[in-house]
């Protein structure tokens, strides 16, 4: 409903500032920041028609300095295509042989 959908925006929201602290402290990477601002732009082209976004945020995640990206989004076959779009891009900007990995589900963690 329209609370999930709040809270879900907010953690986007926190996600993004997170990730520019990162930025900040000079732990982040161009390829992190490129795969976090293509998950902002497709947030910002649903909300300019007026729909919710398949993802809600991304960040760097893990010890920092470039490798692994943390998206979040719905668990919906809209969002999964939201996001081979995005590596399709990236890996087509960086001229890469081949996708990046990408990890699905998540964990009740440490």
């Amino acid at each position: 409903g329209p609370k999930d959908s709040d809270q879900l925006l907010l953690l986007g929201e926190l996600m993004r500032q997170s990730h520019e602290s990162y930025g900040r402290c000079k732990l982040g990477s161009p390829g992190t920041d490129r795969l976090v601002h293509l998950v902002q732009e497709h947030m910002e082209a649903a909300k300019k028609k007026g729909r919710m976004p398949h993802l809600f945020g991304a960040k760097i995640t893990g010890g920092g300095s470039g490798g692994t990206v943390c998206i979040v989004g719905a668990a919906t076959a809209e969002a999964e295509a939201v996001v081979q779009e995005i590596i399709q891009v990236y890996a087509k900007e960086r001229g890469l042989p081949s996708l990046p990995q990408v990890f699905r589900g998540s964990s009740m963690g440490a």
